[in-house]
């Protein structure tokens, strides 16, 4: 495939709206825009709403996108002459412009945005100016989907894992919490839906098991799941539960950037299909995932080193179906290098 020949100095990417879990589905593509393209001017356009890149996630990601445009007074189109709307600031022109939001009549109107060269999905790419061969599948995984189309502009697919930066001070806090010398398990039982949650016990079972072998299990709750942290403690009481150590912090008003330390200090980590899962991958922490009724062909987290488990190869989409022992097998794993 052939990269778009002309040096890119600027590089606009259109999405509707970007909630916290959207934007940290999202990092693989945007780690892959900076490799493929280091020294270019990002910039994050929505047309909906806000998104996560201009608030909880804008320091972490400040390396990664260089301006973020919420809902810019010219992205708007006229909905009769089909033109950029006026304003103040007339709209900038980007060498390449990527239009993620799979819709045929946003993309033909995205076009009029200036530009040197438009990719969009929307349509099998019938409006993009760079499209995959006819004869390629439309991929499974999101991520794959807005990856495919940085080959497009760069010619082939760049490193997409990695770390997101952390501030030093929470860093040294983190480590004060989690010192070297120790291994640390880091366990997430909580997820959004019900239905992807895998059974408390088997967490504490697993827990056990990690103290068993020397190693340090590390319960990563978030505010659902705080009404678990009595039960869960009183279950495993050598157990550590660092964002509820407030004092250690010095505050209670914990941002994303906490979690993000954390994660950056465990050995390997095993959550549900869940943002607290993303949260730990844009980390880059070793992370093993479990899935129930939900598909990790198209919503794995995407880390340097994963692992899947699936409730159907035990015979469910229950999670209850995964055994904690074949969890702790994949630890071992893990934690081995495999």
């Amino acid at each position: 495939m052939s990269p778009i020949p002309q040096k890119v100095n600027s590089i606009g990417v259109i999405v509707g709206r970007d909630l916290i879990g959207d934007a940290l589905i999202k990092l693989p593509f945007v780690r892959a825009l900076r490799n493929a393209f280091p020294q270019a001017s990002i910039h994050w356009i929505t047309s909906q709403g806000s998104t996560a890149y201009g608030n909880a996630l804008r320091d972490a990601t400040h390396s990664l996108i260089n301006e973020v445009h919420e809902q810019p007074e010219w992205l708007k189109v006229t909905t009769r002459e089909g033109g950029i709307a006026g304003g103040q600031t007339p709209a900038p022109h980007f060498d390449v412009l990527i239009d993620t939001r799979n819709r045929w009549r946003e993309a033909r109107l995205a076009r009029q945005v200036p530009h040197n060269i438009f990719i969009a999905p929307a349509m099998r790419f019938l409006f993009s100016e760079k499209r995959p061969a006819l004869w390629r599948k439309r991929p499974l995984h999101l991520c794959d989907r807005l990856l495919q189309m940085v080959e497009l502009a760069a010619g082939y697919v760049p490193p997409s894992t990695g770390a997101l930066d952390v501030p030093e001070a929470l860093m040294q806090k983190a480590r004060a919490m989690l010192p070297e010398g120790s291994i640390y398990v880091g366990l997430a039982p909580g997820a959004g839906n019900p239905v992807k949650i895998w059974p408390r016990y088997k967490f504490e079972k697993l827990a056990a098991l990690q103290i068993g072998k020397g190693r340090v299990p590390v319960f990563i709750l978030g505010p659902q799941e705080l009404s678990a942290h009595g039960a869960l403690s009183s279950a495993v009481p050598s157990a550590l539960f660092p964002l509820q150590d407030y004092n250690g912090w010095g505050t209670a008003q914990l941002t994303i950037d906490h979690t993000l330390a954390l994660a950056r200090r465990l050995d390997v980590a095993v959550a549900n299909d869940s943002g607290v899962g993303h949260m730990l991958a844009a980390a880059d922490c070793p992370l093993i995932s479990l899935f129930g009724p939900t598909s990790p062909a198209k919503l794995a987290p995407r880390v340097s080193r994963g692992f899947v488990i699936r409730a159907q190869d035990y015979g469910s989409e229950e999670m209850k179906a995964i055994t904690w022992e074949n969890v702790g097998a994949a630890v071992d794993r893990m934690l081995e290098g495999q």
